[in-house]
């Protein structure tokens, strides 16, 4: 919290029982603390931005006012609504920004194996059928998988990949049971691997004979 004087419990009545201008005062602190709040943690946190921190700031005055009713603790509340607030949102952000990823790397596979697929047989090839059917098996497994895991798969291959431990606290879950469902989720496409391989292998003896 900043050096700003915090208005009284007096005021903090006041303003429950209508008077504007004890709302006003209230407001007007709540939006110079939850700025100064915001605008420190630009500073170190990269994927918020100053700009960002004003529109956090007014939308911190947006929830004041529809639960002012309701605040005991003028101090308490507010710090706890400007921390659950950037969490939110840098999860919101987190969230798009792996989708985003997870959609572009989708595209460059897929864009990948149509080209090994179209090259002629005389033409080198870029990877050999044996890893372009281990991508193809890969990304299909992912596709069929469940949005859980979809998600903790987006923010561990993101760019700036995130640790099971941040990614439970995002998604509200333990980070062993995360761990567990990525293990099985691996199990999964390596036997998948296996079977299609030997289909593979089995389709090119027939041919060969």
């Amino acid at each position: 919290m900043s050096n700003t004087v915090i208005p009284t419990d007096l005021t903090l009545e006041k303003a429950k029982l209508g008077c504007e201008m004890s709302t006003q005062i209230l407001i007007g602190w709540i939006y110079t603390e939850s700025l100064s709040y915001f605008v420190s943690k630009a500073y170190f946190e990269s994927k918020l931005s100053v700009s960002e921190a004003e529109d956090l700031a007014g939308e911190c005055v947006l929830e004041f006012r529809s639960v002012l009713p309701q605040v005991r603790m003028l101090e308490r509340y507010a710090r706890r609504m400007f921390r659950n607030n950037m969490i939110r949102y840098l999860s919101r952000k987190r969230a798009r920004q792996s989708r985003e990823i997870l959609s572009s790397d989708r595209y460059r596979t897929t864009h990948q194996l149509e080209e090994v697929a179209d090259q002629a047989p005389s033409e080198p090839k870029s990877i050999s059928d044996r890893d372009a059917l281990r991508v193809y098996t890969s990304l299909r497994q992912l596709n069929n998988s469940d949005p859980i895991l979809k998600q903790i798969w987006a923010y561990r291959m993101a760019d700036d990949p995130m640790g099971y431990k941040q990614i439970g606290e995002i998604m509200g879950m333990d980070d062993a049971a995360l761990r567990m469902r990525i293990a099985r989720f691996c199990r999964r496409v390596r036997k998948e691997c296996r079977k299609n391989e030997r289909r593979l292998f089995q389709n090119r003896a027939a041919v060969s004979y």
